[in-house]
């Protein structure tokens, strides 16, 4: 007998692996799940050498032997599938028989042998001496907790393969009793604390976002329970439950983050979050494509939002702001603004800080104390 699985288990296994496969790549075992059984169910890892993934479901596995699937395609197959169970049977030349109530699939696999090595520290070393100290600490901190930090920062780290050291979000300790995370893409920042007890840890680590991202499928799982993120070497994991995200950090010195956050504003314009967003969402209608410049026109109790298209037309929507001071303005990019207000919960109000029209501004909320975006502006 070979293996047997049940669908709905398979699937959410599947999809959570989704994320770490490679869409192209020029090593196909990058972009198969390695499935091993085992004595009490069945093991699935995915890994892109940088990142990797493992969990475990339950399934009969007989005497079946290890075997690798293209990932997208065997997700695929397990979604469309009407039957309660899948059967997996290996035949010779790496090939698979799958048997989904009456379809049958036959499916070509990699040798298991070939597939790479999940990152570890045992790996690390392998690979040679780190270029910097080795980190090692762990972080108790709850649930919720690591899912609004992660939330906060990730949309403002770097998209540029180039900037390596802005590929992920700086992690580092707040205090005696607390930890902070830290985004940048050079064009705006990301910066959020929060109180965790017992947390020390020497510099800073920078944490990929493709770590980050699979990482947050977990703590969805999690509800409010604590969980642990372990650092030691060059490598940072989560465990929860049977599934655990491992991977390696990035290397290279996160830039010095403090000086860009001003000290303080000349004024602190306070206004409804909703509002602001949708005044800038349809400002941003008539905004450049490419740079999505709106701009902020301050007078005495109102502000202006506009954006100007000299090919398509104009759009500009005034709203009631407490500001006291003489008129300016100024030019902010319509998606970072949108980016930061969009994880503030709706209902609250948010400050804008704003000194003249070519310092940086900085957005704050009282609906969390301990989160600061600092935003460059631009020219219009």
């Amino acid at each position: 007998m070979g293996l047997v699985i049940e669908r709905a288990k398979f699937q959410d296994a599947l999809a959570m692996v989704q994320g770490i496969v490679e869409r192209r790549t020029t090593v196909p075992i990058l972009g198969h799940v390695l499935l091993e059984p085992e004595p009490d169910g069945l093991k699935l890892s995915a890994t892109d050498l940088e990142v990797g993934i493992s969990t475990k479901i339950a399934a009969q596995a007989g005497k079946e032997k290890s075997l690798t699937l293209n990932a997208r395609k065997l997700f695929e197959i397990v979604r469309e599938a009407e039957a309660d169970e899948v059967k997996l049977d290996t035949l010779d030349s790496d090939w698979v028989e799958l048997k989904c109530g009456r379809a049958k699939f036959k499916m070509m696999g990699l040798d298991p042998r070939s597939f790479p090595a999940m990152p570890s520290q045992a790996s690390a070393k392998n690979e040679g001496p780190a270029p910097h100290k080795a980190i090692k600490a762990e972080l108790p901190i709850s649930a919720e907790f690591l899912r609004q930090m992660i939330d906060k920062t990730i949309f403002s780290v770097s998209p540029d393969e180039a900037r390596y050291n802005l590929s992920g979000v700086y992690l580092e300790a707040a205090g005696p009793a607390g930890v902070r995370m830290v985004a940048t893409d050079g064009h705006r920042l990301s910066m959020i604390e929060r109180e965790v007890h017992g947390f020390k840890m020497e510099g800073g680590a920078i944490i990929p976002r493709k770590g980050l991202q699979e990482l947050r499928k977990i703590l969805d799982q999690a509800g409010a329970d604590e969980v642990k993120l372990s650092l030691d070497g060059q490598l940072a994991y989560l465990k929860r439950g049977d599934t655990e995200v491992m991977m390696r950090l990035v290397e290279g010195e996160f830039p010095d983050y403090r000086g860009v956050i001003p000290k303080q504003s000349r004024h602190g314009i306070i206004v409804d979050r909703d509002v602001l967003t949708a005044a800038i969402k349809r400002a941003a209608i008539f905004s450049n494509e490419r740079y999505h410049g709106v701009k902020f026109a301050l007078s005495p109790g109102s502000m202006t939002v506009s954006s100007t298209s000299p090919e398509m037309g104009e759009a500009s929507e005034t709203i009631d702001v407490d500001f006291k001071g003489e008129e300016f303005a100024i030019g902010f990019n319509a998606n970072y603004l949108r980016d930061a207000l969009g994880v503030i919960p709706s209902g609250n109000t948010v400050e804008l800080g704003l000194s003249d029209d070519v310092s940086p501004g900085v957005l704050r909320t009282e609906a969390d104390s301990k989160f600061t975006y600092v935003v460059m502006p631009m020219r219009l």
